[in-house]
């Protein structure tokens, strides 16, 4: 499989139509870098290029700003914008998404000052007087609102989908909107370069006692894969692949810096472990194409 930017696409002889399937890729850093410097780490599209499947593509519009972007600014990215919809829009058979990583650490780490509706997390006392679950240390308000802006998010992209070249209503098709979960990743003081650390940030910030930090982040992370396996739709021809129940990645040990088991930092794997959730993706893109 093909890894193509978008600027590349015009010294491309004959263009995309020597390839088999054309996807349009846009998302956050498993799709573009997760460590600085950039060659330190992988992709999870970086891996899905060392397929033996030469004759598909990938137009990848995330790139290293996209690490912190919120999904609404994806939305608008110009090149992602040019090519689903915009000015030199075309028709592609698949859409590939990375999403709701980045924008779940960013809620996590909203400031203890905000009112607790627009936040994840829980000030110490508004917690239960001995928090015992993960549960009890996040806003459910907070929460729903996150869930409204996740789901708002993709049915904004399933209509844009539905009104570009990607939907043939006289052929019967629309191009599939492929997402993934996350795995839980271990919280540590691991960061990434200058980036990082998200969810250590987070739970210190919000005083959260050291033996419940991995209470926390499965919380969230469990949170928000039921919420991406939630948004996924035959009829809108929307899919979700469950990296976390479909792939077993070998956990970082708890209070480590750097890289530790498929893990390059706190919320990016390696190489190798991007390389075993590309190997199962690719199955179950294939799985859902003509």
């Amino acid at each position: 499989m093909d890894i193509k930017a978008p600027w590349e696409l015009p010294g491309l002889s004959g263009g995309l139509a020597s390839y088999r399937y054309r996807f349009l890729a846009e998302g956050d850093s498993w799709f573009s870098i997760g460590e600085l410097p950039p060659w330190a780490t992988s992709n999870l599209l970086f891996e899905l290029r060392q397929s033996s499947l030469k004759n598909d593509v990938v137009v990848n519009c995330a790139h290293q700003g996209d690490t912190l972007t919120h999904m609404v600014e994806m939305w608008h990215d110009a090149n992602f914008t040019g090519l689903l919809d915009g000015p030199i829009q075309r028709p592609w058979d698949g859409i590939l998404l990375s999403a709701g990583g980045n924008d779940l650490i960013d809620a996590s780490l909203v400031p203890g000052s905000e009112p607790s509706h627009k936040r994840l997390l829980l000030l110490p006392h508004e917690r239960p007087e001995q928090p015992s679950l993960g549960s009890d240390y996040v806003s459910e308000t907070g929460w729903q609102l996150f869930l409204s802006y996740l789901q708002a998010n993709i049915k904004t992209l399933i209509e844009r989908r539905d009104h570009s070249p990607s939907h043939a209503p006289q052929l019967g098709w629309k191009a599939p909107i492929f997402l993934h979960t996350y795995h839980q990743p271990t919280v540590r003081n691991a960061p990434a370069g200058p980036l990082g650390p998200w969810l250590y940030k987070a739970v210190t910030h919000y005083q959260v006692p050291e033996p419940h930090w991995q209470l926390v982040g499965d919380e969230l992370f469990g949170r928000l894969r039921s919420a991406l396996l939630g948004v996924a739709s035959d009829s809108d021809r929307v899919f979700v692949f469950d990296s976390s129940g479909a792939v077993t990645l070998a956990a970082a040990v708890p209070g480590s810096t750097g890289a530790s088991g498929d893990w390059q930092n706190e919320i990016h794997l390696t190489p190798q472990g991007y390389r075993k959730v590309a190997s199962a993706l690719l199955a179950f893109i294939e799985g859902h194409m003509p």
